[in-house]
């Protein structure tokens, strides 16, 4: 159940969430958790959210998530991806290259998130 603002995904971009959305369950205090993406595109600012909920894709006005996780990153600056998780509760800087349009961070932030989930598994 991703949700777009500020932006038309690619049909590739699409798919690699839908996967996602489908594929991906975290193991969280006990629980089975699934996830929705968010993707927030704006001039100035690119940020991709994951919101963790159990059994059900959570809405945006739903019970808070136990996990979320937070990519943000600065188009015009090119500087490093700021990825924040809920748990523990803490921010780290990505090094990351010159992402040349929306839908290429979109999905450098999918692949990453699968990467740092499956180290935690």
């Amino acid at each position: 159940m991703s949700k777009f603002y500020g932006i038309n995904p690619e049909l590739s971009t699409k798919q690699a969430i839908d996967k996602f959305e489908n594929e991906v369950m975290v193991r969280h205090n006990n629980q089975q958790l699934v996830g929705s993406v968010f993707v927030d595109i704006q001039n100035t600012a690119w940020a991709v959210a994951f919101a963790y909920n159990s059994s059900h894709h959570p809405g945006l006005h739903g019970p808070e998530h136990p996990l979320e996780v937070r990519y943000s990153y600065s188009p015009g600056e090119g500087g490093p991806v700021r990825m924040f998780r809920s748990d523990p509760g803490g921010e780290t800087m990505l090094e990351a290259r010159h992402f040349g349009n929306p839908d290429t961070f979109i999905r450098y932030v999918i692949t990453h998130e699968r990467k740092v989930l499956n180290k935690q598994a």
